[in-house]
């Protein structure tokens, strides 16, 4: 392995250490608002970074709740997928790259992302049809508007899963002709 490499799976590993507690952040601030919220109706005109849910919160309580539930949890994902790359970052052993572990943990990754795209799509089915209503739902899309890329990443992770299975398989044949 170059110092190159080195350098740069080092620099990911920060990086995703940075994202990851950005988004644990973000998930306990949500949840916080939430129960604020609750307490304090006044403050449902700025929730989080401009999230303004008032409208929704006089129509139907119910429905905020599930709207809110769906921007905490999809942020709670992000932020479970983000550990689940620190942790394949940490385990990466590029002298032998095609272990199990890694391989499972790819895996992992790619269905995340794949239940992050599903979670934010059906979120945004949810909103389009509270704008149908005629309820203001706009501030909140910031939350779920990378959905459709989320899907399309995971039909790429799951792609480096099925090579790193047979790279698996590959070292195992070679390891038993040695």
């Amino acid at each position: 392995m170059t110092n190159r490499t080195d350098f740069i799976i080092k620099a990911l590993h920060v990086v995703s250490w940075i994202i990851f507690i950005g988004f644990c952040i973000q998930t306990g601030t949500l949840v916080f608002n939430y129960i604020f919220s609750l307490i304090n109706p006044a403050a449902t005109h700025n929730l989080y970074l401009g999230l303004n849910l008032s409208e929704l919160y006089r129509d139907n309580k119910t429905t905020y709740t599930l709207l809110f539930s769906c921007i905490a949890f999809l942020s709670a994902m992000k932020a479970y997928l983000f550990y689940l790359i620190i942790m394949l970052l940490s385990r990466l052993d590029l002298l032998k790259p095609f272990s199990l572990s890694t391989a499972e943990l790819i895996s992992k990754v790619s269905y995340q992302i794949l239940n992050i795209g599903v979670v934010g799509l059906i979120t945004h089915q949810f909103a389009k049809r509270l704008a149908q209503k005629g309820i203001n739902v706009q501030s909140a899309e910031i939350f779920w508007n990378d959905s459709d890329t989320f899907l399309l990443l995971a039909a790429v992770a799951f792609v480096f899963a099925q090579i790193f299975r047979k790279g698996i398989e590959l070292q195992n044949e070679n390891d038993l002709t040695v």
